[in-house]
């Protein structure tokens, strides 16, 4: 169809011969490599990408009417918004989605959908290979969860089915495996708390990082969460001591029950909290 339009023009042009018809007088270069400043009639009229100068073999005495100038202007808005999506690729694989939004960005909205086909006829623009790069990226870098990275590529444009066929890059034995890094990480940061807390703290954590359910089980199965007795007591020292120098205006009976009851709901076990409490009464009866 455009071929047709452009010997639609070119016809134009040779029958409106002898005419008023400007025609190009100057092909000047411009700063920018590959662009060029196009004169008629000795007067500065428009630019051109190298691409178009060529494809219509502009040239110095050529006519120019007003449709021909028209689809030239045209030509050249396509060529720089391709440019622009070369370019935007050249940081990254990127979706349709994305290449869309870039373009609007920068006001080259109307010649989106040639410029997305012609990428994908190129092969630089592809949504599966996007989504299964992406996905195997987040699994090996980001150690992110499955669905993390399923909403992830939601939000960049990429169909449901597309999603899950990508998902196929991210086996089970690594998500567990990616599970339990992120749990060890959980754990070694966890001295202040007691096992019950950190085993919530990890199942929070874990389901945060996109994680399901049956990941988290099988992750719970291969770290060890709960502390030794000695680990224990250093964590409701670490926590108890705290909530003990708030509870400062209090005395006996009260700021005991006071102490008791916010280390029961940080997890902490009967007996360690009543050991503690023990402990701190008499500290304070010596001094």
């Amino acid at each position: 169809m455009k071929d047709d339009l452009l010997k639609e023009i070119l016809s134009s042009n040779k029958s409106e011969a002898g005419s008023s018809v400007p025609k190009i007088t100057k092909i000047g270069t411009q700063k920018r490599k590959g662009r060029y400043n196009i004169y008629l009639d000795e007067e500065y009229a428009f630019p051109v990408d190298e691409a178009i100068l060529i494809k219509f073999s502009l040239h110095k005495g050529m006519e120019v009417s007003e449709a021909f100038r028209e689809e030239l202007e045209s030509e050249d808005g396509t060529r720089k918004a391709y440019v622009r999506s070369l370019n935007y690729l050249n940081y990254g694989l990127r979706s349709e989605k994305e290449v869309r939004d870039d373009l609007a960005k920068h006001d080259f909205s109307d010649a989106a959908d040639e410029v997305v086909e012609q990428l994908k006829e190129q092969g630089y623009l592809d949504d599966l290979m996007y989504a299964e790069s992406y996905t195997r990226t987040g699994a090996n870098v980001g150690g992110k969860g499955p669905r993390v990275i399923k909403q992830e590529l939601k939000k960049r444009g990429i169909s449901e089915e597309y999603i899950e066929k990508a998902a196929e890059q991210y086996p089970f034995d690594q998500m567990v495996e990616n599970g339990v890094q992120l749990a060890e990480k959980v754990i070694r940061r966890s001295g202040q708390y007691s096992s019950r807390e950190t085993n919530n703290k990890l199942r929070q954590n874990l389901m945060q990082k996109g994680f399901d359910a049956d990941i988290i089980t099988q992750v719970l199965e291969e770290v060890t969460v709960e502390k030794e007795e000695d680990e224990e007591y250093a964590a409701i020292k670490r926590q108890g001591d705290k909530i003990w120098r708030k509870q400062a205006k209090l005395k006996g009976y009260k700021k005991a029950q006071k102490v008791k009851s916010s280390l029961f709901q940080k997890g902490f076990a009967g007996d360690l909290i009543n050991q503690f409490i023990e402990e701190k009464e008499m500290e304070d009866q010596a001094e």
